[in-house]
């Protein structure tokens, strides 16, 4: 399998990202439909040293940028690589995630991400509430959040890494607390 390594980027299942590859050959590797492991990087050892999850994820488009390419790619499951053959394949495993997640933590999740929204009220606030509401898997539900409520990304890499489920949502739920006390804060220091 081809891993695809994203600087400074984190996919997580479920959720899309782009990426920018600067050279026509690896771009050429590519087409939609096939899948790729991509692979979270910040500093060379993370290129050598393969210790975080991936996520096995599927291309959706390629579109040329400049002198660039933009690769449009969907999660699909988390996977650990356990071996590389080469800079850029790789054999991996599939963490399956199959579980039953407390359905009032799930719940309880959902409703403190909803309270950060309500707190920064933002043109896609009502798009973001809705996808909220819709999505009813406990994993589905902590991967979304992950990816578009947690900006840090060394945060980003733990909770990617994270395969517990029930872990992974209690993470999720203090740092949305700490967020949120954040705001609080700094709009009574403003008023």
């Amino acid at each position: 399998m081809h891993i695809l390594y994203s600087y400074n980027k984190v996919l997580f299942p479920h959720c899309v990202i782009t990426l920018q590859v600067k050279h026509k050959w690896i771009a050429n590797q590519f087409k939609p439909g096939t899948t790729v492991i991509v692979y979270p990087v910040m500093r060379f050892k993370d290129y050598v040293h393969l210790t975080n999850m991936g996520v096995l994820a599927e291309v959706l488009k390629i579109e040329p940028l400049n002198k660039h390419y933009v690769l449009s790619l969907k999660g699909l499951n988390r996977a650990r690589v356990d071996k590389r053959h080469g800079l850029f394949s790789c054999s991996y495993t599939i963490i399956d995630e199959k579980v039953q997640a407390n359905p009032e933590i799930t719940e309880k999740l959902r409703k403190k991400a909803q309270e950060l929204i309500f707190l920064i009220n933002v043109d896609e606030s009502d798009k973001l509430i809705h996808l909220l509401n819709f999505i009813s898997d406990a994993v589905q539900l902590s991967d979304f959040i992950a990816n578009y409520f947690i900006l840090d990304y060394n945060e980003r890499v733990a909770l990617l890494n994270n395969a517990d489920v029930t872990s992974r949502i209690n993470t999720i739920l203090r740092l949305l607390t700490m967020l949120i006390d954040n705001i609080q804060h700094k709009k009574r220091s403003e008023g």
